[in-house]
């Protein structure tokens, strides 16, 4: 993030592991950016986690709001489905993994977003992919297995889409972390003086939750979604 002639680098972590049991930590000490490439390979010492991701799907990219001329959102979804190793206190996790990053001269604050619902579904023989705005400029994205669809319809534990066709049903879903972004900064108070109050004010969710891929009520796969929903504040 750069405001004015100041730079910052934020890195943060939230593990949560079979238990729900939860650890968050940050930092806003500099590190060593990692290349993106087929594979991506990170060490963060501070927060004391070894991360290494291979690229399994074809990447995704779209430009997803353009203010003017020159300041785009663009979004680079590189590792949509991945092959994961993590190193965290001393142990080891292997499974799927996911990587993007979004590049964008637009301030977050500025963006015509009232509500996001942002998350993936990735198992053996599926990956799906959702955003969601509402706000002045909507926007209703699923990419599931590489195809686009612009009408999924969101529900309490389901996500519906490809005119009825395909369903996600979420089942044991578990909070990660309900609360406004500004608990985030408590202890960066110098931060928090460079922050819109609109993005300090807003209220994020976040859940994990198995989940069925069904085709016509029909089953395809399981496996684990990763989601949110992220109301901006006034």
């Amino acid at each position: 993030m750069h405001f004015f002639l100041i730079r910052f680098v934020y890195s943060g972590l939230i593990f949560c592991d079979a238990e729900g049991l939860i650890t968050e930590k940050s930092t806003l000490r500099k590190t060593k950016k990692p290349a993106i490439d087929g594979t991506i390979e990170f060490n963060h010492k501070l927060l004391k986690i070894d991360v290494s991701i291979k690229r399994t799907d074809d990447a995704i990219i779209r430009s997803l709001y353009k203010e003017g001329e020159k300041n785009v959102l663009i979004w680079n979804c590189h590792h949509p489905k991945a092959m994961a190793e993590i190193i965290f206190n001393g142990n080891i996790y292997k499974g799927f993994g996911y990587a993007e990053t979004l590049f964008s001269q637009i301030k977050p604050w500025n963006l015509p977003i009232d509500e996001l619902k942002w998350g993936r579904f990735i198992s053996d023989s599926c990956t799906s992919i959702w955003i969601s705005w509402m706000g002045q400029y909507p926007i209703n994205k699923m990419f599931s297995n590489g195809i686009e669809y612009n009408d999924a319809i969101f529900g309490n534990d389901i996500i519906i889409f490809g005119n009825g066709t395909y369903q996600l049903k979420f089942s044991d879903v578990k909070l990660i972390r309900k609360g406004k972004l500004s608990a985030l900064f408590s202890k960066m108070p110098l931060l928090k003086i460079f922050l819109n109050r609109r993005i300090l004010n807003t209220i994020e969710i976040k859940y994990k939750a198995k989940t069925t891929f069904t085709k016509n009520s029909a089953f395809l796969s399981n496996g684990w979604s990763l989601f949110e929903i992220v109301t901006w504040g006034k």
